[in-house]
């Protein structure tokens, strides 16, 4: 059985001309599966199903790539030495309101969804409005994500969102990139009990390489072994991965006019005035090599495996199929 590497999490600029041939670089670093964003609470539908087709088409021409619409899928890529390609949201917004359209969005390539972005909406808590509660829309979401195949993300939300997620759910649940709040205060990163309640769901936390939410503040790639040993203390290795939330070519990316970026990214938290485009990020080839670090710190093969992508592999092969 081949071990697969599993990225939970990164960017590319949400504009549809984007040339996804950078993401060769996750390839190259060893990573067989990569979720790509393609829509956040503030973007446009027009332009969501812009990125949609335009990424869609990318992939099916490209040498290097493969449409992840199955496990099978990736574990061809992995096979094939190419990267399997999947697709996630970051807010609910894009749905209209309507819980049937995430079925749609699983056709089209959608494997992860999160139902609120930083900021409270109509669904769900964001991370920076705490106390903002899931609700009755929200919580037809998550049953909708479930029959459609499609793993529910808890990162970027609060709390009390999280914590009834958790209740609703009857499939393991991600937080597909989040840190421990112990190691660093940051409201996007979640607390104890939220890491617990997902394992206690058999899920998985991404360990994010972003430094603004890393121990230190620095985007090292030892920070995320903290991160790692942390939750590997709490919960064991079964419920860790690799979530990174690389931004490629951030200064390709803008939010749509008339956003404001302190809104999002609220400067209190670390972001400077240029939002992401001033943070640190762990690269794909730092994360690439976490595996020989955690030898090097006495982990076993099978945890590295697991910590590496088999445990997000195994939440997605209880998830993508449909009820």
């Amino acid at each position: 059985m081949v071990d697969i590497r599993w990225d939970a999490h990164s960017c590319v600029p949400l504009t549809a001309d984007y040339d996804l041939a950078s993401l060769k670089r996750h390839r190259d670093a060893g990573f067989d599966y990569v979720s790509i964003n393609v829509g956040m609470d503030m973007t446009p539908l027009s332009d969501i199903v812009s990125m949609l087709a335009s990424f869609r088409e990318q992939i099916a021409r490209s040498p290097d790539f493969i449409a992840a619409r199955s496990i099978e899928d990736v574990r061809v890529a992995a096979r094939q030495g190419k990267l399997a390609v999947g697709f996630d949201l970051e807010g609910s917004v894009p749905l209209l309101a309507n819980p049937s359209t995430l079925a749609l969005y699983a056709e089209l390539g959608v494997r992860q969804v999160l139902l609120a972005y930083n900021r409270a909406n109509e669904a769900a808590g964001g991370c920076y409005e705490v106390g903002a509660p899931l609700t009755a829309l929200g919580e037809a979401f998550v049953r909708a994500c479930e029959e459609a195949g499609i793993v529910v993300d808890c990162s970027h939300m609060n709390e009390e969102t999280v914590m009834r997620i958790m209740e609703v759910a009857r499939k393991p649940l991600v937080f597909s990139h989040s840190n421990a709040r112990v190691l660093n205060g940051n409201l996007r990163n979640i607390t104890d009990d939220m890491i617990e309640a997902c394992a206690g769901l058999d899920g998985v936390i991404g360990v994010n390489g972003i430094g603004a939410f890393l121990p230190g503040g620095e985007a090292e790639a030892d920070a995320m072994i903290q991160v790692i040993d942390y939750l590997a203390a709490r919960v064991g290795t079964r419920h860790i991965g690799v979530g990174l939330d690389y931004v490629y070519d951030p200064e390709l990316d803008y939010l749509p006019e008339g956003e404001d970026p302190a809104y999002w990214f609220p400067p209190e938290f670390g972001y400077g005035e240029g939002f992401f485009k001033t943070l640190g990020f762990v690269t794909p080839e730092a994360a690439g090599a976490l595996g020989a670090r955690l030898a090097e710190r006495g982990y076993g093969g099978d945890d590295i495996a697991a910590i590496m992508g088999g445990n997000f592999l195994r939440v997605a092969e209880q998830c993508w199929s449909r009820r």
